[in-house]
């Protein structure tokens, strides 16, 4: 049964305010500050890094949309993922989705607190990083049309700050007359290399979590106001602008800093302005960071609440989040989402200042599962697909694309399992999919409980 919802108010988005959203999901401090973590582990080649994580998201968001498009249901993927590969995966998707949303939050709230503890070094982490949640949750109490300006006004600052540090990163290079690391990154394969091709696969996990918001663009679809030509190109906005970006700004990193003394609690491209001398920079740079957090933290609030509300309509949640005003504003599901997240935070309170790896990593595990049923399903709708469902999306290149690219996913995952760090992260991940396992037992026992009281 399709679990289609009509909207007849805030249909307002448009592919640039879409792609907005999108950006805005993907461009945040888990890039900003948590590409140290993957320079660390890759060196120079984390540029190749960033080049193969966007075409491994282009596939995914290709496959995505391929659907999305012809079939336009609110909830998206999960209820894809449960139409074609059963009721477990549908459930497992949608609240797995909804825990790393929640996790991706916290994260870039402990990261916005970490870089405003450098001009406020006597408030605590943990009070600073609380302040942001709340600050956040009022913002996505706001109405969508608002919101979604907001969040495309903060990604085009965010897009410009990189392209700027790409531009001036540049010229330092050639103008003023920056030494390059010794050796210089392109000067021989093990420069390139340093830790050989494992590094760049270990360093692949922060790598998909700065690309793992993509699925903003699938949660906001019954948005738009004309989804056949919108939702494509808005995709191909997000996907080419992210990897761009992403790629060009790494590669000039590594010729400005020496890739072992990036730090992993300060952002890489702060620490590049102070190293050519651009002082006043570094500061922009840092603000630009915390916006950035922001920007993330908005779309994936609005995401988690999104997902809330589809799985509570498909009857896998609580009905309490259904409410909703005048206006369509799920105040019950705004509230559920943001307590979880200042639980979360909450952590930070407790545990120890890896926090933040601990975070991503989990949040990465999560994205790798989604991804991996996200292409699983694609390639279960090509062979079942109605005539009328003519929509393909260029992005993904067919079949070869899809297993290709769960092959990739497979392989990334065992080698990032040698990163310590990133251990723990799998630890979290798996108890979580364990717990929403456990609950879906207990809701299949509940509903067929519930069938046979109705039948009886």
């Amino acid at each position: 049964m399709k679990e289609t919802r009509k909207h007849t108010y805030n249909k307002g988005l448009n592919a640039f305010s879409l792609a907005g959203l999108g950006i805005g999901g993907v461009i945040g401090a888990g890039f900003f500050l948590g590409s140290g973590i993957a320079v660390r582990e890759a060196g120079p080649a984390v540029s190749l890094s960033f080049l193969i994580g966007g075409l491994i998201m282009m596939q995914v968001l290709g496959g995505m949309t391929s659907i999305n498009v012809n079939r336009m249901q609110h909830g998206s993927f999960r209820v894809y993922a449960e139409e074609f590969l059963g009721s477990y995966t549908g459930f497992l998707l949608g609240w797995v989705v909804f825990a790393s949303s929640i996790l991706s939050i916290g994260s870039e709230a402990l990261a916005m607190g970490l870089f405003v503890h450098l001009w406020l070094p006597h408030i605590p982490l943990a009070i600073l990083a609380t302040t942001f949640i709340v600050i956040i949750i009022l913002i996505n109490a706001m109405n969508m049309q608002f919101f979604s300006k907001v969040e495309s006004g903060m990604a085009a600052v965010k897009a410009l700050a990189i392209l700027a540090f790409i531009l001036l990163g540049v010229y330092a290079i050639y103008s003023k007359g920056v030494s390059l690391p010794s050796p210089a990154p392109l000067s021989s394969f093990h420069a390139f290399f340093p830790k050989g091709f494992s590094g760049v696969l270990q360093s692949m996990l922060v790598v998909i979590f700065s690309y793992s918001g993509i699925s903003v663009i699938a949660m906001a679809a019954t948005e738009v106001s004309k989804p056949e030509k919108q939702i494509p190109q808005a995709a191909r906005y997000m996907t080419f602008g992210s990897i761009g970006l992403y790629a060009l700004s790494m590669l000039v990193l590594v010729f400005i800093t020496s890739w072992n003394t990036v730090p992993e609690k300060k952002s890489p491209f702060v620490q590049a302005f102070d190293v050519i001398g651009y002082d006043w920079a570094a500061v922009i740079m840092n603000f630009i960071v915390i916006l950035a957090a922001f920007s993330v933290m908005a779309a994936s609030y609005y995401s988690s609440l999104q997902m809330l509300v589809s799985l509570s309509e498909a009857k896998k949640g609580p009905h309490m989040f259904l409410p909703r005003t005048k206006g369509g504003f799920y105040r019950n599901a705004w509230l559920a989402v943001g307590i979880s997240v200042l639980l979360v935070v909450g952590l930070s309170f407790l545990l120890s200042s890896k926090l933040y790896n601990y975070l991503i990593s989990a949040s990465s595990y999560i994205t790798f599962l989604n991804w991996i049923v996200n292409l699983l399903t694609y390639l279960i709708w090509k062979r079942k697909r109605g005539e009328e469902e003519t929509f393909q999306s260029r992005l993904i290149w067919g079949n070869t694309g899809a297993y290709a690219t769960i092959l990739i996913i497979l392989v990334m995952f065992v080698m990032s399992l040698k990163v310590v760090d990133f251990r723990m992260g799998f630890y979290a991940a798996a108890v979580i999919i364990g717990v929403i396992s456990l609950a879906y037992l207990l809701w299949l026992k509940f509903s067929r409980k519930q069938e046979k009281s109705h039948n009886a």
